[in-house]
């Protein structure tokens, strides 16, 4: 049953005339419009006024509301997107979107449905969530076709307008959309919705990795991931597309982990700063856990070499995601040095050990110290003092970049000079004894007298075949 209330909603002044220039359009081009989807809920629960402003016009094109919209400002044209059925505009911070109200019929074979013009209520039954399907004239009534999107607003439940069975079959991304939004906004999913997501879970395979893999990405920025990533397991998804993650239920810990493997995971992404390459590497900084366990004969569980391995599984299953080459990089590299800051004790740790720290995490230093300080955060290591000062001690050793920005002070010119002999593989040997030296403190960073008076002091770099 259909519910309506009058809202009004403070908005900032930018947005503010944005509203009226497309209420003054709409008007003048007599075009029924509203304001929907994720714009509405966000604008309802209060948080940060989204830039993204969702509209449906009713029984007209988009097209000609944009425009006026986008000339009222002297913004750029409006462009379409025929694969999608939208249209936008953009000014500033801003994104305008536009879609006519449509009714679809999906093929059960393909995520692309037949879509014709509709009503306002056609469109509304078919979106993902109720909390999703509100809208708004843009004189600030409220309109809850479904009649339980706003009292689910209130109750932070996340539930399909028709039956989730159906929703879900017609568009299984719903389900992984279901996860993103439980991290996101801390929702709850209505009963029958993870029954429904488990008998429609083989559905994903005619979804492209890309669209999936931009619902994971968005899920892990979120403000409580391990609760979307809770979803995906237990609707059997998570079985689907990250099986090296499920593997790690159950497996044992022991020291001062509080958790098994997964528990541990989840806890790390959660304490990890909001950035996609850090909480990507806290998603699989220990995925290599579960095929390196063993058990050592005094019972402690161990997992050898498992930075290592995680990170070539982290760059399969990155790349398997479609992720960047430089995403996959550096969350690999991340995956690789994770348990290094741990181990860090000011006693034993000598200078030249803290450079090739800052050498090896080059510009990925601050995420290597995140992620080990939420590593730390999910367990009960004693050492977040340890790691600050561990921070400090970079910062002082790498004053200017010094370390971390290090060059050969020496090029394989310089060295094939000064040995009278063309090229080999001693000038690589050479180079890596300087650059060894540089970070033990021998010769200064970037000091070519110093580096060339070591060198003659050490002959045999020349001379070695």
């Amino acid at each position: 049953m259909t519910t309506s209330v009058r809202v009004v909603i403070p908005a900032s002044p930018e947005l503010d005339d944005i509203l009226e220039a497309i209420d003054a359009a709409a008007r003048a081009l007599d075009i029924e419009v509203y304001l929907v989807g994720g714009f509405v809920r966000d604008r309802l629960l209060g948080g940060a006024q989204s830039k993204d402003i969702d509209l449906v016009t009713v029984g007209a094109d988009p097209m000609p509301l944009l425009a006026a919209v986008a000339s009222h400002f002297g913004w750029h044209p409006p462009e379409r997107f025929e694969r999608f059925g939208t249209a936008q505009i953009r000014g500033g911070a801003f994104i305008v979107e536009g879609v006519r109200a449509r009714a679809e019929r999906y093929d059960p074979e393909s995520r692309n449905p037949d879509v014709r013009p509709g009503t306002l209520e056609e469109d509304v039954w078919r979106r993902d969530f109720t909390v999703n399907a509100l809208c708004q004239s843009l004189d600030g009534e409220v309109i809850d076709i479904t009649g339980k999107g706003l009292d689910d607003l209130v109750a932070g439940v996340l539930r399909t307008p028709l039956d989730p069975v159906e929703t879900f079959a017609e568009d299984p991304l719903r389900m992984f959309r279901a996860a993103r939004f439980v991290a996101r906004l801390g929702f709850e999913l209505a009963p029958g919705t993870i029954e429904a997501m488990r008998a429609q879970a083989a559905r994903i395979s005619i979804l492209s990795i890309e669209r999936v893999s931009d619902e994971i990405r968005r899920m892990l920025v979120a403000p409580y991931p391990s609760a979307g990533i809770a979803v995906l397991r237990e609707a059997g998804l998570l079985d689907l597309v990250l099986p090296e993650l499920v593997a790690a239920v159950g497996i044992e810990q022991g020291g001062y982990h509080t958790h098994d493997v997964y528990g541990h995971t989840l806890a790390t992404v959660d304490a990890a700063p909001p950035d996609l390459v850090t909480r990507t590497a806290a998603l699989l900084h220990d995925i290599a856990k579960p095929p390196t366990h063993a058990l050592a004969p005094d019972g402690r569980h161990t997992f050898y070499d498992h930075p290592q391995i995680g990170a070539g599984m982290a760059t399969a299953i990155l790349s398997r995601w479609r992720f960047s080459n430089d995403e996959i990089s550096d969350v690999s590299r991340l995956v690789r040095l994770h348990l290094r800051p741990i181990q860090y004790e000011r006693e034993s740790f000598s200078d030249a050990a803290v450079r090739r720290l800052i050498r090896d995490a080059g510009p990925l230093r601050d995420r290597m110290l995140d992620l080990a300080r939420a590593d730390t955060t999910a367990s009960a290591y004693p050492t977040l003092e340890e790691l600050d000062e561990l921070g400090e001690r970079m910062a002082r050793l790498d004053a200017g970049g010094a370390v971390s920005a290090m060059t050969d002070p020496l090029s394989g010119d310089d060295l094939m000079t000064m040995a009278g002999r063309g090229p080999g593989p001693w000038v690589g040997r050479a180079k890596t004894a300087i650059r060894e030296a540089v970070i033990e403190g021998t010769v200064p960073p970037g000091d070519r007298a110093a580096a060339r008076e070591w060198v003659e002091a050490h002959p045999e770099l020349l001379s070695e075949t």
